[in-house]
């Protein structure tokens, strides 16, 4: 059965541009770009310091020209708002639409398209007044981690992936029969961060080089065992029950939870090698009556 594989990137660094699409051309693999429009601009986004908000503003990101031919190649561009600001923290009534619809304006200024919205800090998506704004701009969105996405939404009630993410859910419906927001559903994705699990692997070896062999191998081993997690269900049920979103930042060797140019090309290849089917997000199709996410 075929394996798949979606790739997806936050924010819009330049090292996405100039370290990763050549190798991303390299094995014909199209993905998925988060734009935060404020960084792109040039002013920065927000970034989050003992749980309080700071502005970032020391790396380069992609510009508007970089971004349209990213999308005329075949790669998805989507919003990740518009300064990547804490939903739940915004005082203002208005701050949280203008950084949910205020990023999609901004897109669709630049010719582009964007039907997803990553909820910034993965935080918002169980609160009504957020969730209804979001879909009132968008048909999607992603918020929150797991190691694979089952597209029913019904990984812990009929598959035994006991992960909190997917409890007592049977459907992507956003809310439950009492109007109550679930915990994962269709604006609400999960995805695996390689940066999180590099962090972690960094705290818990503190005297490696985060970009030597010894680091790297370990995650390039977590990225294998990740994506071949699918087989246990789909395999077995010989249909596509599950399939790993992997999310990316930066591209370089620049800070310690990068993933660096080396890595990620020697994880492309392993997908290309093995036959693994690389998606972008637009690949998947949802049934609005059953609630559910297939791929098209």
């Amino acid at each position: 059965m075929e394996k798949s594989v979606i790739i997806i990137f936050d924010r819009g660094y330049d090292t996405q541009f100039k370290n990763a699409k050549p190798i991303l051309d390299k094995y014909g693999f199209k993905v998925s770009f988060f734009i935060i429009c404020n960084f792109i601009e040039g002013n920065g986004y927000y970034k989050l310091e003992n749980g309080k908000e700071e502005l970032e503003d020391s790396f380069t990101p992609m510009n508007w020209d970089q971004i349209r031919l990213l999308s005329k190649e075949g790669h998805d561009i989507e919003s990740h708002g518009m300064e990547h600001r804490y939903l739940l923290n915004l005082s203002s009534p208005r701050a949280p639409e203008d950084e949910i619809g205020g990023s999609k304006q901004c897109l669709e200024d630049q010719g582009l398209k964007p039907t997803y919205f990553q909820i910034p800090f993965n935080r918002g998506a169980d609160n009504s007044t957020i969730l209804k704004m979001i879909s009132e701009y968008y048909d999607f969105g992603l918020s929150g981690h797991s190691r694979l996405m089952f597209l029913n939404c019904d990984g812990w009630v009929n598959y035994g992936f006991k992960t909190r993410s997917y409890k007592y859910q049977e459907d992507c419906n956003p809310y439950s029969d009492e109007g109550i927001p679930t915990r994962t559903h269709k604006y609400a994705i999960r995805e695996w961060s390689h940066d999180r699990f590099h962090t972690r692997i960094n705290n818990n070896y503190t005297s490696l080089d985060p970009h030597g062999t010894e680091i790297s191998n370990k995650l390039f081993a977590e990225f294998v065992s990740l994506v071949e997690a699918q087989n246990q269900y789909n395999i077995k049920l010989e249909k596509v029950v599950a399939v790993p979103v992997i999310g990316y930042h930066s591209i370089d060797n620049y800070t310690r939870y990068d993933t660096s140019p080396e890595l990620f090309d020697r994880e492309m290849q392993y997908l290309y090698e093995n036959g693994f089917k690389v998606l972008k997000l637009t690949d998947l199709g949802y049934d609005e009556e059953e609630h559910h996410f297939y791929i098209k």
